[in-house]
């Protein structure tokens, strides 16, 4: 599998997390999950995604199915607790992962993350025409680094002309989750918004697309992941229970049962599959 990671343009940052460009060919069994099913299979190429915030995803050149849904072109993945595997049939495929940091897709394009959470649509399902002219964006260019400057300006006109306040405080109320290491209670994490509990589970849901618990979650999963990653990239001996006390798990049972249930991979079987294909973090089980 190929991966080439861009980032997007620094005002951006705090909205987008990068841009992913991926192009996999035939077997991919490398991060393959412990049933030790291949990712490809009868002639079809099966990628899975690891729980996320919310993602676009464009194909060039292949049809795939996303949970049922067939899509050619521009797809919207709303947030989602658990792995997902996307099919193509032709083998391989070829696209890009634009990676959204949590509130940031409602922030830029105004969508609904509540209306959104568990779902994938297409961008003609969804009926937005910035989206679609997104597709043809991708669509109608050749390189990595023509597609981002396009995106890149595109975004840029949809930056809030003022500050998003209800963004900055889904923003503020992420960093005392993550200084928390989750052990934060919604009323505590409504404090911090400003917001009384009731709005603030209102805002949370339509900028985040979950609940404040389903969040501390998969953000915990993520920061497990990420910290293992980094290890395993530089060469470190990876200690499951150091990484689960890190991240505010209650002990290595309590991560192990939460990384079955939202990555379908224990934590012992991740640690062997060792360093990712990027030096960055990938949502795919590459």
């Amino acid at each position: 599998m190929f991966f080439q990671i861009i980032q997007p343009t620094p005002s951006l940052r705090p909205y987008i997390t990068r841009y992913v460009f991926v192009r996999a060919e035939g077997s991919t069994d490398t991060m393959t999950p412990p049933t030790d099913d291949p990712h490809f299979v009868n002639g079809k190429h099966v990628q899975t995604f690891l729980p996320n915030y919310g993602s676009l995803i464009f194909m060039r050149n292949t049809t795939v199915d996303m949970n049922g849904v067939t899509a050619d072109g521009l797809t919207l993945v709303g947030a989602y607790q658990q792995s997902m595997a996307m099919t193509t049939l032709s083998g391989w495929f070829e696209g890009m992962l634009l990676d959204f940091e949590p509130g940031g897709m409602h922030a830029l394009l105004g969508i609904d993350l509540q209306q959104l959470s568990g779902k994938v649509l297409t961008a003609e399902q969804y009926g937005d025409e910035g989206l679609m002219q997104l597709d043809r964006i991708f669509k109608q260019n050749e390189t990595a680094e023509q597609i981002t400057q396009l995106l890149d300006a595109f975004f840029l006109g949809h930056l809030p002309h003022r500050e998003d306040i209800s963004y900055a405080r889904m923003r503020n109320v992420i960093t005392a989750c993550d200084a928390a290491k989750g052990n934060i209670s919604a009323a505590e994490m409504a404090g911090v918004a400003c917001l009384g509990e009731r709005q603030f589970l209102r805002v949370f849901r339509q900028y985040v697309g979950i609940a404040p618990k389903q969040f501390i979650r998969l953000r915990r999963f993520h920061k497990s992941i990420q910290e293992m990653q980094m290890k395993a990239h530089s060469g470190q001996t990876i200690d499951l229970m150091a990484v689960a006390l890190n991240h505010g798990y209650y002990d290595l049972s309590h991560m192990a049962m939460e990384f079955q249930q939202m990555g379908c991979v224990s934590p012992s079987h991740f640690r062997v599959l060792g360093i990712p294909l990027s030096a960055d973090f990938s949502i795919f089980f590459a």
